[in-house]
């Protein structure tokens, strides 16, 4: 571990301990999740009439507040996609959807390609194309197996996360 991880764990640490407690890998996980599909989910029914059912719309029950744009969402299934590794237990469903994406590039069928071509045809859909905030979500969380697994310097994105979780006490 590093000096520099080192300072900045003492100076986020609060009397010792962690900000917000006993989190886990697991829990960090589940509240990334539930962050992304509530970011990226309008609520059933939030389009037909008023709000509440109230003449004139009366309140704001049941709309959502902050809607996470196309990059917001890749980056944060990014975050969830590497916490997923750590976290393991149910939340191998990640890597293993990873792995299958990876496997229609590396099985042959598209000659010799390894798997830094895979993260690289990753980062180019990332980069060029604007996806729906549901659709940039998923393809992050398959970019962290495969950038993970890549290694090289697709390995990084997976080492600041998991580096900054820790200094900051979530894992």
């Amino acid at each position: 571990m590093s000096t520099m991880t080192l300072l900045a764990a003492e100076a986020i640490s609060v009397d010792g301990g962690r900000i917000l407690g006993s989190v886990g890998a697991g829990g960090i996980a589940t509240a990334i999740t539930v962050g992304l599909i509530a970011g990226i989910r309008e609520p059933k029914g939030a389009a037909a009439g008023p709000a509440g059912g109230a003449p004139g719309g009366g309140g704001k029950k049941g709309r959502i507040r902050r809607k996470l744009t196309s990059d917001q969402a890749q980056w944060t299934g990014v975050i969830a996609g590497t916490l997923y590794m750590v976290a393991g237990s149910l939340w191998t469903v990640g890597g293993q959807v990873s792995d299958a994406f990876a496997s229609v590039f590396t099985g042959g069928g598209f000659g010799t390609a390894g798997m830094g071509a895979v993260a690289l045809l990753l980062a180019l859909i990332m980069y060029f194309r604007e996806l729906t905030p549901g659709k940039a979500a998923i393809t992050g969380i398959v970019a962290a197996g495969v950038w993970a697994q890549a290694g090289g310097i697709w390995g990084l994105p997976e080492a600041l996360i998991i580096t900054g979780a820790n200094a900051i006490g979530f894992i």
